[in-house]
């Protein structure tokens, strides 16, 4: 959905002409009223979208809430777990729990059935970090040749993902004012209720992002570093942008990464974080991380299974 949306809050009860409507309608209050980034209501509505397909999707709203009763809930719930992993089903959870609160608290459903769908557990330290492994991130920064713009682009993304280990948000955001090239210094801006990010501009990045500013970057208004290539020269927004670019480049440089182990930026935050842990200073790692609770740091720990294998005690009764 785009952010020219009608600021205007419709009478409860009264139905949106379209579904159309009622999603901008929905868009509007997960950002106006929810307080959430346009980011994270863009991707709700990814899911939104996915749960009025299961309903058909009807002609209008009104068929649509009357369609909508605990039983079919539960079938759609169900049939969206059969196909998808914990993370899509989670988040598929999540949407439609906020929509049908939503929905209830503009009287379009009598009754809140929110409460049918389940909340997500998460266990804390639950999971092991997948990271990129070195030989791929080294193959894959490698086979980004040319002078074109969007291979200057391309390798100074790459660079700074690497070199910084920060998030992909962190990286589209960025700002030409946020590189002091004076002092050597880049700032990165907070992410996701952390702390923002200062580094040495180290030279393999800044000359990366010099090439690309320089001889690659379209002329345009907007602040952000990193821009699409074809008019209107946009910054990327979405996190999709940012994955698709460097899933593009992997299977250019025919890379396939082990299972579980994502194409996206993430992979690269991980990748760093799991090359520093245990060789810097853990309250240095926080810090490069930008995260605001040490205990999420905590999660890298765990990438060195052969020397936790070492601390594991022996088994009582079991062979020494």
């Amino acid at each position: 959905m785009g952010t020219s949306i009608d600021r205007n809050i419709p009478e409860k009860g009264k139905y949106p002409g379209t579904l159309e409507d009622l999603a901008k309608q929905y868009w509007r209050h997960a950002v106006q009223e929810r307080g959430v980034l346009e980011e994270t209501a863009h991707a709700e509505q990814l899911y939104l979208g996915r749960f009025l397909e299961w309903y058909g999707p009807p002609d209008s709203p009104i068929k649509l809430f009357a369609a909508i009763t605990p039983d079919s809930i539960a079938e759609c719930l169900s049939g969206y777990a059969s196909g998808h992993g914990p993370a899509s089903r989670g988040k598929m959870q999540t949407a439609v729990r906020l929509f049908l609160r939503f929905s209830h608290s503009r009287a379009y459903l009598k009754e809140d059935w929110s409460i049918l769908c389940p909340v997500p557990r998460i266990r804390r330290m639950g999971k092991i970090a997948r990271a990129i492994p070195p030989e791929c991130i080294a193959s894959v920064a490698s086979c980004v040749e040319g002078d074109s713009a969007g291979d200057l682009r391309d390798r100074a993304l790459f660079a700074l993902l690497c070199t910084y280990g920060v998030r992909g948000v962190q990286v589209r955001r960025l700002c030409l004012h946020d590189i002091d090239w004076e002092r050597s210094r880049i700032h990165f801006p907070s992410a996701k209720g952390g702390r923002p990010i200062e580094q040495h501009l180290t030279a393999h990045a800044g000359n990366r992002l010099a090439d690309y500013i320089h001889r690659g970057r379209p002329a345009c208004s907007c602040p952000e570093v990193f821009v699409r290539l074809q008019e209107p020269f946009d910054p990327l927004r979405r996190s999709c942008e940012l994955s698709n670019i460097l899933s593009r480049r992997m299977k250019q440089a025919g890379i396939t990464l082990p299972e579980g182990v994502s194409y996206g930026s993430h992979g690269f935050r991980h990748a760093f974080a799991s090359r520093l842990c245990g060789k810097v200073p853990f309250k240095d790692l926080v810090d490069m991380l930008g995260h605001l609770d040490p205990s999420s740091t905590l999660i890298y720990g765990k990438v060195d299974q052969a020397a936790l294998a070492k601390a594991a005690l022996p088994w009582p009764g079991g062979v020494l």
